[in-house]
């Protein structure tokens, strides 16, 4: 799943929807539900927590921390297309991020798009929030480093879970542990059953998974993990 770039570029687009998958595990352990989880199980376009202004902060001020680099590497294909969910979408970022800064005061917006986009963020009172999550993802496309950050608006929990996931180019028996244990301290137990048993990028790691599942909690019905099977 490369979808998490989703909280911020999704949103905005309004194209995206997630889709909850039925589970096939036999075995089904606790999975915490954040107030973020959402995020990741539904919606979007219908998502009223991400609408909040102080939510939509939070989020952009982990995902500075996080590194906005390493999240658009995921989705980017080309400077005219990226991936969302295995979706080609045609929409050159660059040229999108001006093209709404530029419309945000402009009364008179002659493009439909444009004008819809802003309606609907007046609607919501998150228009200000808006625009300066989009100057700063311009100021980043421009400079190309990563984007400063407020720590004390930074969601702990969200920002290791990016990390969980998206660091994955070169997981060790060291890392791939670290990540384990990071998912049970967290409460995320099928995550962290999936890491040991159905990730690819976890194949090779040299544990004892049955050992290690003997600290995962069972319940008896399974939920959605924030972690996905990856390998069906």
């Amino acid at each position: 799943m490369r979808a998490l770039v989703i909280y911020l570029i999704t949103i905005f687009c309004c194209l995206s929807t997630c889709k909850i998958e039925k589970r096939q595990e036999t075995e089904c352990f606790k999975e915490t539900k954040t107030s973020f989880f959402d995020l990741r199980h539904g919606d979007l376009t219908k998502n009223e927590w991400i609408r909040k202004p102080n939510n939509l902060i939070m989020v952009h001020e982990t995902l500075k921390k996080y590194g906005y680099k390493s999240l658009l590497n995921e989705v980017w294909h080309d400077k005219n297309t990226f991936i969302i969910q295995g979706i080609y979408i045609e929409k050159n970022i660059q040229n999108w991020l001006d093209s709404l800064i530029l419309t945000y005061k402009n009364k008179q917006i002659d493009v439909k798009y444009y004008r819809e986009f802003w309606q609907r963020r007046k609607n919501e009172n998150n228009d200000s929030i808006v625009f300066k999550i989009l100057k700063n993802l311009n100021r980043y496309q421009d400079s190309k480093v990563n984007l400063s950050y407020n720590d004390s608006l930074v969601n702990d929990t969200l920002l290791r879970l990016l990390e969980v996931e998206f660091n994955h180019d070169s997981i060790t028996d060291k890392i791939a542990k670290q990540n384990f244990d990071t998912l049970v301290k967290y409460g995320f137990h099928q995550s962290a059953y999936n890491i040991l048993h159905e990730r690819y990028d976890y194949y090779e790691i040299g544990w004892n998974p049955d050992k290690l599942k003997r600290r995962l909690e069972k319940i008896d019905t399974c939920k959605d993990a924030w972690i996905k099977d990856n390998t069906k």
